[in-house]
């Protein structure tokens, strides 16, 4: 084992046990096929209706300080790019800017199937960006599906907005 790997092993436990016993979803939020609701709204409704990408700011349920609240982003797959190569995780673009949600992520479930169990690794991109956000998504992912991501702390839409 190199040191480098050492490094990067101990940087990943530091942060997994920080966010151990933290809530990924917001308070309230209840998982069923084929949606994802956060108290009333359901989020392929919210999506309907604002276009992606978009956001949804709700308290987190914890009562840690600083830790109050969890965004929800809600984005299109607009291509799926299967790479060369066995075993090597598919690449997934969507509507999004990525670099602001690079370190806030905790999850990531498709809205058409929240509750899959079968899921594989896949690269999240932004088109023309340098940010890649690793997601367990199921193999059945297609363009057209939509995405939430759950976020740490709260995000503006002008933040993941493409420009």
């Amino acid at each position: 084992m190199s040191i480098l790997h050492t490094l990067i092993s101990s940087r990943a436990m530091a942060l997994s046990a920080l966010y151990q016993d933290t809530p990924l979803w917001p308070e309230g939020t209840t998982f069923t096929d084929p949606d994802i609701w956060c108290g009333p709204q359901s989020l392929t409704a919210l999506a309907a209706e604002r276009g992606t990408p978009c956001v949804l700011i709700a308290p987190s349920g914890t009562r840690v300080e600083g830790d109050e609240h969890r965004t929800i982003v809600i984005a299109t797959i607009r291509e799926c790019v299967p790479r060369a190569g066995r075993g090597l995780p598919t690449e997934l673009q969507i509507d999004c800017d990525l670099q602001a949600l690079e370190a806030r992520v905790l999850d990531s479930l498709l809205l058409k199937n929240p509750n899959a169990h079968h899921r594989r690794t896949c690269l999240l991109r932004s088109a023309g960006a340098q940010a890649t956000l690793r997601a367990r998504l199921p193999p059945s992912v297609r363009p057209g599906d939509l995405l939430a991501l759950t976020c740490t702390g709260t995000i503006a839409l002008a933040q993941i907005r493409l420009h």
